[in-house]
């Protein structure tokens, strides 16, 4: 399966281009910036079912790494590929940006027929080490989330690449 981060903006029509477009940028900068280069092999799950292909983007100009920010670099870069993710396992489209009190990112929408879901999803990236302990600490914060039919956390890892969308199960966090 092969994972076009580049097409965010298509993915995505709510998401202002020019945001978007900084994302897709920052994703390419951040993979690159690990040594890797467009459509590189990747193991990603979706609420625990394995997924293997290649994420491709349009490459980075790394002379200009140093204009941006390196936790942003990893921030935006790991929503840029979890919003593609998103979409692509789920058909989710933003809706708009959600603020911190909110306890996630992104406030997601899914449509079928006549029915309508809204979907919180809070991303993280993590530049080095593995995702595992970030996905944990993510769904505990997503779970805090009120008003949407479902919450779900997405870490991306850029030094080995990775990335894991999950689900926050109602029984797993009853009191919130």
């Amino acid at each position: 399966m092969e994972i076009q981060i580049g097409r965010l903006i298509e993915m995505h029509p709510r998401l202002p281009r020019e945001v978007a477009s900084l994302m897709v940028k920052r994703a390419a900068l951040a993979f690159e910036r690990s040594g890797h280069s467009p459509g590189v092999g990747v193991a990603w799950d979706c609420d625990h079912a394995p997924y293997e292909g290649t994420f491709s983007w349009p490459g980075a100009d790394m002379a200009a790494i140093d204009q941006h920010d390196q936790n942003q670099i990893t921030e935006d870069g790991a929503e840029a590929v979890a919003l593609v993710l998103a979409h692509r396992h789920h058909e989710w489209r933003v809706l708009r940006r959600m603020q911190r009190e909110e306890h996630a990112d992104w406030l997601l929408e899914y449509h079928s027929g006549d029915r309508r879901e809204l979907v919180a999803l809070e991303v993280s990236g993590v530049a080095r080490r593995s995702i595992r302990e970030r996905l944990s600490e993510k769904l505990l914060q997503v779970s805090k989330t009120m008003d949407v039919d479902q919450r779900w956390a997405g870490v991306v890892g850029f030094e080995r690449p990775t990335a894991a969308l999950r689900s926050v199960r109602h029984e797993d966090h009853e009191e919130r």
